[in-house]
């Protein structure tokens, strides 16, 4: 007979199946990183340094100045004069390269969101898959417990037992009934929190057995986080480079167009040009403030700001260099304890469960030695799952560190 708890967790089950979306772990991670919004204000980013890179190559405002009144004689003239600045070659080269260095930034943040947002999906989906496997063997310790109660209460009823026994059985079958409903809304939290990574109205269910994995390939080389501080450096670098150029002078053009009108001396003869009559000429400059010291102070900042970001790149260095080999250690140590279970604890467990039963039932042993041993095989069990969880999880944070995404 089918308990009342496991009827209303096969009946949520099957409403909760009804609109789910079944994918694998790399299905899962594919759907996030196409439909996650973090991901696409990440990308928008790319396209916001591309358009700043445009403005790098800026000349300055376009100056054109009309000019009327008596400058020349009585007579009222007109002058329309032309200006633009250009900065130094070398100087806009520079900016133009911090614009690439930004794009490249922006770039390479894209990377390292998406590696978080892998790790994220991938740590849910492992959690996901050990909450499903604790969901079943939660119901395999519910029917052991069942079981016992319903024999505790007949025996209790034939005057076979006392009542501590049936009470015992009970609280034992309540706690597995608890367990199970504690579970059950772990599961649908783990839920919620992968639907919101991949953006979807739909909980996922996973197709991946709980099984133990394999590292996927990849180097502490390829860490997104180094690359992001690296770049940062490189950002830093180029704006020092800009700064140095603005040393430089502003190269200015211009051209002129007025009125003289009056007479003028013309090859030995006097003649009277009027307003119809235009002159016209150039003017190349250059520009540059007489007081250095801002833009000298500007530039230091720069060459401070570059050394700083040179030093958060070496110390990223150094902090991912030693959790990666940490993590490896952890994974080491995991598979260790995984080993023991797979090779001999999860045999003893099933054996011990088996003939307890049998010796309960034959009257060989009483429920206190009975309860000890379900307790002892099902904490076997338990500890299984969590070991193998703990070691897909460190294998999937050794993925994380190398950005095998």
């Amino acid at each position: 007979m089918i308990t009342r708890i496991k009827l209303f967790i096969a009946l949520s089950l099957i409403g909760f199946y009804t609109h789910a979306q079944k994918l694998n772990r790399e299905e899962a991670v594919q759907a996030a990183l196409k439909n996650n919004e973090k991901i696409k204000a990440t990308s928008l980013q790319i396209d916001q340094a591309r358009q700043a890179k445009r403005a790098s190559a800026d000349f300055g405002n376009f100056s054109a100045v009309i000019m009327k009144g008596q400058y020349n004689t009585i007579e009222q003239d007109n002058n329309l004069t032309l200006t633009q600045g250009i900065p130094f070659p070398s100087t806009l080269a520079a900016q133009v390269k911090l614009g690439q260095e930004h794009v490249t930034g922006a770039q390479v943040n894209l990377v390292a969101s998406q590696n978080n947002l892998a790790f994220e999906v991938k740590t849910a989906y492992e959690t996901l898959l050990y909450y499903t496997a604790l969901q079943q063997l939660l119901l395999s310790q519910d029917s052991l417990f069942t079981d016992f109660a319903r024999a505790a209460t007949a025996r209790y009823k034939a005057g076979e037992t006392t009542l501590l026994e049936k009470v015992t059985a009970e609280s034992q079958q309540l706690e597995a009934r608890n367990q199970l409903q504690k579970n059950e809304a772990d599961i649908y939290m783990v839920q919620s929190r992968l639907q919101l990574l991949l953006n979807s109205t739909e909980p996922l269910v996973p197709t991946d057995a709980f099984l133990k994995r394999t590292l996927a390939d990849g180097t502490i080389a390829n860490n997104p986080l180094v690359h992001v501080e690296l770049q940062q450096a490189k950002i830093n670098r180029q704006v020092l480079r800009v700064e140095r150029n603005r040393f430089l002078p502003t190269l200015e053009l211009g051209y002129f167009n007025q009125t003289l009108i009056g007479y003028q001396n013309t090859n030995g003869s006097d003649i009277f040009y009027n307003k119809n009559s235009r002159f016209q000429g150039f003017m190349v400059g250059a520009s540059f403030p007489l007081w250095f010291a801002p833009q000298a102070a500007r530039a230091k900042a720069a060459a401070i700001g570059f050394e700083a970001s040179q030093k958060n790149a070496q110390y990223a260095q150094s902090v991912i260099l030693q959790e990666y080999e940490q993590t490896q250690r952890e994974l080491l140590k995991n598979e260790v304890s995984l080993s023991f279970y797979e090779t001999s604890a999860l045999q003893n467990a099933t054996l011990i469960i088996s003939q307890a039963a049998k010796s309960f039932r034959a009257g060989e042993i009483n429920y206190v030695e009975y309860l000890q041993a379900l307790r002892t095989a099902l904490s076997i069990k338990t500890n299984y799952l969590a070991a193998l969880q703990q070691y897909n999880l460190t294998l999937t944070k050794l993925e994380h560190l190398t950005g095998s995404f």
